[in-house]
């Protein structure tokens, strides 16, 4: 049965590398650390159902560059993207999801898709309504109500959420010390509409000390984990990873916020046992790898995403998709691990309600 839908990865650290390596039988790989060969590879084929009968099947093809060396040299980066959609392309995908840095670099995508064989999509619509799915659960099991801080914009995740947090109605501390021109008119426009507010904070231990924080980077590691005031509430959001986890704290709170339940469970072979083991799951995804099996089971790449623009038109539509395909965000995840009502109700109640005093050193 020929794919549907292709989804490009590359290796987050060295030890995933050699991972790489194992899986593809490359002993260079797994023991040096070295491909013996460039090109991307087949990781995993993969099959998803859904409650209306529709039957998606998709290949998983990885890339063996690590972030820093995509960001590095992004030319020689949007190249090896291409030749990887273009192995899922010829392997059947009529729709290639890309994934973690290789959906950044190039123009948020938008030099990849250029030049594809294929519709491509970085994701970033599901990740932006996921991750404010995750803030509504968030709230829905009793989290307390307050101010929403935002990191990232004018990111395309971070804008795509703040568009739905004005539109909510929230209040939204949004991180950055000098705003750009193109931000305050988004914000502008935005908030004329309303009936949210937005207001700019310098940084994100402002916004901690009113609400939970939403932490949407495109390129990651802006916070560290041990600098987080106590008290702290924040949702992360996609990889590479906003909060660096640099310690253990049982005094802080940080939940994922990607995590998509799949329709059916997915059927992955080897891969996927692996991946469950790994993770815990067996149901649920992260939201840029969804979209592209989300968009193969309706039959439709127009909602497919590249750039910065992120319009709520497109994060509506994905919506409705999601909801007629059985996708959902039913869950609270941190550390990859389900998060009970009842431990997060035990957890805020150890968070201390005197955050303290704040733990950054005197300008």
């Amino acid at each position: 049965m020929n794919p549907t839908f292709g989804f490009v990865v590359h290796p987050l650290t060295r030890f995933q590398r050699r991972l790489l390596g194992v899986r593809t039988l490359d002993a260079e790989l797994a023991f040096r650390g070295q491909p013996s060969q460039r090109g991307p590879r087949v990781v995993a084929r993969l099959r998803l159902d859904d409650p209306l009968g529709h039957r998606a099947t998709g290949v998983l093809v990885s890339i063996q560059a690590l972030p820093e060396e995509l960001l590095s040299d992004q030319a020689a980066g949007v190249e090896r993207v291409r030749e990887a959609v273009a192995l899922c392309h010829a392997e059947g995908a009529a729709v290639v999801g890309l994934g973690a840095v290789a959906a950044v670099i190039g123009g948020q995508g938008k030099a990849v898709a250029k030049e594809a064989p294929c519709p491509v999509t970085t994701g970033n619509g599901m990740t932006a309504w996921a991750a404010f799915q995750t803030l509504m659960l968030l709230r829905r099991v009793g989290f307390p109500r307050g101010p929403v801080g935002l990191l990232g914009p004018p990111g395309p995740v971070a804008n795509g959420i703040l568009r739905q947090l004005v539109r909510a109605g929230e209040v939204v501390r949004v991180v950055a010390d000098r705003p750009p021109k193109p931000l305050v008119s988004e914000v502008e426009a935005l908030t004329a509409e309303g009936p949210g507010s937005v207001t700019f904070v310098p940084d994100a231990h402002t916004a901690l000390a009113e609400g939970v924080l939403l932490a949407a980077s495109s390129t990651g590691g802006r916070l560290k984990l041990s600098g987080l005031p106590p008290g702290a509430v924040a949702i992360d959001v996609a990889e590479p990873l906003d909060i660096i986890r640099d310690c253990q704290r049982d005094d802080v709170l940080v939940l994922e916020g990607e995590y998509v339940r799949l329709p059916r469970p997915l059927a992955g072979g080897f891969w996927h046992k692996v991946y469950g083991t790994v993770t815990g799951q067996s149901r649920h995804l992260f939201a840029c790898f969804a979209e592209p099996m989300l968009f193969a089971l309706a039959g439709t790449a127009e909602h497919c995403s590249v750039g910065r623009d992120v319009p709520l038109e497109r994060l509506d539509a994905i919506a409705d998709l999601a909801a007629r395909h059985g996708f959902f965000v039913d869950r609270l995840h941190a550390s990859g691990r389900v998060i009970t009502v009842e431990r997060l109700h035990r957890l805020t109640r150890r968070l201390p309600t005197d955050r303290g005093p704040d733990p950054r050193p005197p300008r």
